[in-house]
């Protein structure tokens, strides 16, 4: 959904709402990094799939600068991410927060209740809790539905193989203060952290506590069955978006929200024959949260405004796989039901106008996915179908093959098409809603080279990407409709590489350039990106690091000059330093030392980045 004018902007505010790596060292083929892709039943090793992959496993996550989810998906190459009060986007290959599935533990957590789409507030988890992370890029609505235009990312907290027992603490100099507590054993695992914050220099103020559960057992023979839940409760402050921020912003008042997120799962493989495999995964989500906000002098664009939102939503998968040699067919159907709610107020030229609105959405999806091997040759193909009770059938599909000229050099290409639904909002705001709006759709290319030898390896890729149907706000009609088509193209390297056997180092670059139709306004996207990090191991109990991400120039929007104005905001390069010191089997400490040189940049229009800071953690293994 595009920031087009400025009243766009008004009832958006008003109305409810590197360490980078590629994993274990390629060189070992038993080290390779694998994706939990449920479509396929069992973790597949990401040089089997025919698309972009990223991942990030616990040791690379510990080192890397940061405190939050949103902190580490910065330093993943091809994305960028942007904050604004309490407002945060991240773009993959330039594709926007709502083109992007998230998922913590395998359950979507995207809420389309929001302003903008589908967005989660990714400050709320705690980097101390997450054990991995998997980044699929590319076109993926073949297998997982609505939303998956641009890719998935799943935050994994729980691995049945750790066992870990450890209390954490962190401190840093601007008064972030986390505690951390992790048990885990025996295919079951607690965590609990508690987060907090003295006002930021960018204006923020956060309070956090998020708690989770987690239990695999086998419950029937050549089965597993896996719970989970998680809870999290959280209240923030910060300048409101679009302000002027903590720089600009006429009105000194903050934004407020206080709100709590519910993630539940239970998951049942079972081995029926050595050639078929069923599987059932029941999935429950719920949001709520409560929006305060003092609006944006002189009000007339963005006036003060309270909202009350809740979305929840159930979700039901059946899949079936049938196993032909040494290739594979996997059948499924999800059934998903979704429901959201706003009721709230805006204070508009001395008159309250309500901003209440209650939405049910039901739908139902069946699809196909196989895979066949040919000599050093795969080949994919994923067929969906999705039905809803808001919007007509949508068919979408995916090809793509790889192939492996030798055990260390790997190709692949794929083609294939995605689609988002109407975001809830979208459709029932009685303001600006449109309940006559048709999904959003892509078409996706994407072409990539991997080689890797010993501890250095190397990818590139080229993608492409049509975007139809986009949602725009309509000045002439006051609502939001279908008009805006989109294209994308860019490139992207990464690689890495073992200097000495003390000495190694990564790096990335991504370039994307977005071509808009006239009237069309992206912000937030810069056209590069890049990031380096040199690890240094003095002995086998310390080391360091110095790493540094480039974001290129950006296009900004705001409101603080009481119309609506669009800036460029100026490219920067923090660096960053680290040590990570092993005093002995128990006690571990590290030092992070955050942006060396004190560089002075925004992330939105009055918004600061991170200024010049230093922390400590402190970990204990009992």
């Amino acid at each position: 959904m595009r920031n087009i004018t400025a009243i766009l902007l008004v009832v958006t505010s008003c109305s409810g709402y590197s360490a980078q790596a590629t994993g274990a060292e390629k060189g070992k083929p038993n080290d390779i990094e694998t994706i939990e892709v449920f479509a396929n039943f069992n973790p597949v090793r990401s040089n089997q799939m025919p698309s972009s992959t990223f991942v990030l496993e616990k040791h690379q996550i510990d080192k890397m600068q940061g405190t939050s989810a949103l902190d580490l998906l910065a330093q993943v190459p091809g994305i960028t991410t942007k904050s604004s009060g309490m407002v945060q986007e991240i773009f993959l290959r330039g594709a926007e927060t709502n083109f992007v599935i998230l998922q913590i533990d395998g359950v979507q957590v995207n809420n389309p209740m929001d302003s903008r789409g589908g967005s989660f507030d990714l400050n709320s988890v705690s980097k101390n809790i997450i054990q991995r992370i998997e980044i699929i890029k590319g076109a993926q609505s073949s297998i997982y539905g609505s939303d998956a235009i641009a890719g998935v990312i799943n935050l994994i907290t729980f691995e049945p193989s750790n066992d870990v027992r450890t209390v954490g603490l962190h401190y840093s100099k601007h008064g972030k203060k986390i505690a951390t507590i992790a048990v885990g054993g025996q295919n079951s695992a607690l965590s609990a952290n508690y987060t907090t914050t003295d006002v930021q220099p960018n204006g923020n103020k956060l309070r956090a506590a998020e708690f989770s559960i987690h239990h695999q057992v086998n419950l029937l023979d050549d089965s597993t069955t896996r719970f989970n839940i998680r809870h999290s409760r959280y209240r923030q402050q910060g300048y409101a978006d679009q302000s002027g921020g903590a720089m600009y912003a006429a009105n000194t008042d903050k934004e407020n929200k206080d709100g709590k997120s519910i993630t539940a799962a239970v998951r049942h493989t079972q081995k029926v024959s050595p050639e078929y495999q069923l599987g059932v995964q029941a999935e429950y989500y719920l949001a709520e949260d409560n929006i305060t906000s003092p609006g944006i002098q002189p009000y007339d664009n963005a006036p003060p405004s309270q909202s009350q939102n809740e979305y929840e939503y159930i979700k039901v998968r059946w899949l079936n796989q049938l196993l032909l040699g040494s290739n594979t067919l996997t059948a499924g159907i999800d059934i998903k039901s979704e429901q959201g709610k706003t009721d709230g107020q805006m204070l508009l030229f001395g008159t309250e106008l309500p901003t209440i609105y209650d939405i049910t959405r039901d739908n139902f999806a069946a699809f196909i996915d196989s895979h066949w091997k040919i000599a050093r040759a795969s080949l994919f193909a994923s067929f969906r179908h999705d039905y809803s009770n808001e919007f007509k059938s949508i068919n979408t599909w995916k090809l793509g093959a790889d192939y492996n000229w030798s055990p260390n050099i790997r190709g692949y290409i794929n083609v294939g098409t995605a689609f988002k639904q109407p975001s809830l909002y979208a459709l029932s705001n009685n303001l600006i809603g449109n309940m006559d709006l048709e999904p959003e759709e892509a078409f996706n290319t994407d072409l990539g080279l991997e080689w890797f030898v010993n501890s250095s390896s190397l990818s590139a890729s080229i993608f492409s990407y049509e975007y139809e149907n986009l949602i725009d706000f309509d000045g002439q009609t006051f609502a939001l409709v279908n008009r805006s088509n989109i294209r994308s193209a860019g490139a992207e390297v990464i690689v890495e590489h073992e200097l000495t056997t003390q000495l190694s180092m990564s790096g990335h670059v991504t370039y994307v350039h977005t071509k808009t139709q006239e009237g069309a306004l992206l912000t937030g996207r810069p056209e590069w990106q890049a990031g380096l990090t040199m690890n240094y191991q003095y002995n086998k109990n310390l080391s360091t690091s110095i790493s540094t991400t480039y974001i290129s120039d950006t296009t900004a929007t705001s409101l603080h000059t009481g119309t609506f104005s669009v800036e460029q905001l100026s490219a920067y390069s923090p660096f960053h330093a680290a040590l990570f010191w092993q005093l002995n089997d128990k006690h571990l400490l590290d030092f992070y030392l955050t942006n060396i040189f004190d560089e002075q940049y925004q992330t939105a229009v009055g918004v600061p980045g991170e200024r010049q800071t230093w922390g400590v953690k402190y970990q204990y293994v009992f």
